[in-house]
C-alpha cells in the first residue's frame, strides 16, 4: 500500500530524569489520528491488510517506553560507552535517554513517519543519534551487532515467540545483552520460554508508570 502523508495534531510532553529534561512531540490523540487515516483511505484500501501498518501507534508515549527509560536512567553503567540498538523506537524516549547517558545509539522503526517525529524529538531535547528505517521482524540486515539490543512493548503480535527471540538475538554481540520492557502482553511467557531455549537467563524488575506495572527483563547468554 502506498504511503499517505497525514499531518497529525500534536502535543508536547516533557519528562525529567535526573538532571535532564526530555521534550517529546507526540500525536495528540490516537483515535483522532486513526479517524484521519480512515478519511483519506478508500473502502478498498481500508480492507488491505497493510492498512494496519499505517496506524500511527508509534506516536504515543507508551508506559513501557517510559518504564524502559526510567530503568536506563537508574542503570547508566549498563549502557555508557556501549553500542545500543533500539528496535521499534517510536517517539524514541529510550534512545534519547541512552544517548544522554553516553551510549552510541542507533534507533530504528518500520513506520515511514517515525523518522520525522524522532528527529524532532532529538532537536527538542538537544540530542543527536542515528536513525534507520528497519523492519527487524522480517528482513535480514547489515546493521551489525550491538552491546545492547533494547525494545519496549514489542510482543503485541501473535508471531511465533521463537522468531521474535531470534530476531532480537540476531543483532546482539556474543557478549551482549537484550533489554526488554513489557506491560504484561499475552505473548510474554512464550517469549521468555523461547529465550531460555536459546540459552539465555534473565533478571527482572517492575516499574510502575501511569498506574500500570511494566516488567523489565535483562537477558544475557548463559556461560
Amino acid at each position: 500500500m502506498k504511503h499517505i502523508k497525514i499531518y497529525y495534531k500534536t502535543l508536547i510532553q516533557q519528562r525529567r530524569l535526573g538532571n535532564k529534561l526530555y521534550v517529546m512531540e507526540a500525536i495528540r490523540s490516537l483515535d483522532e489520528a486513526i479517524d484521519q487515516i480512515c478519511e483519506v483511505l478508500t473502502d478498498e484500501e481500508q480492507k488491505d491488510p497493510f492498512a494496519e501498518d499505517l496506524c500511527p501507534y508509534f506516536g504515543i508515549l507508551w508506559p513501557a517506553a517510559e518504564a524502559l527509560s526510567i530503568y536506563l536512567n537508574e542503570h547508566p553503567a549498563l549502557i555508557k560507552n556501549k553500542s545500543v540498538l533500539e528496535l521499534g523506537c517510536g517517539l524514541g524516549y529510550p534512545s534519547l535517554v541512552a544517548t544522554h547517558l553516553g551510549a552510541r545509539v542507533l534507533a530504528t522503526d518500520f513506520h515511514p513517519d517515525v523518522e520525522e517525529y524522532f528527529k524532532r524529538n532529538l532537536r527538542h531535547s538537544s540530542l543527536h543519534c542515528d536513525y534507520r528505517r528497519l523492519n527487524w521482524r522480517e528482513a535480514s540486515s547489515d546493521l551489525g551487532q550491538f552491546d545492547i539490543v533494547m525494545g519496549s512493548d514489542v510482543l503485541y503480535e501473535s508471531k511465533h515467540a521463537k522468531d521474535v527471540a531470534l530476531g532480537l538475538i540476531h543483532f546482539m554481540k556474543p557478549s551482549g545483552k537484550i533489554l526488554l520492557a513489557d506491560p504484561g502482553r499475552n505473548y510474554l511467557q512464550p517469549f521468555l520460554e523461547a529465550m531460555q531455549e536459546q540459552g539465555f537467563s534473565e533478571v527482572s524488575a517492575m516499574i510502575t508508570v501511569q498506574d500500570k506495572v511494566n516488567l523489565i527483563y535483562l537477558f544475557s547468554k548463559d556461560i
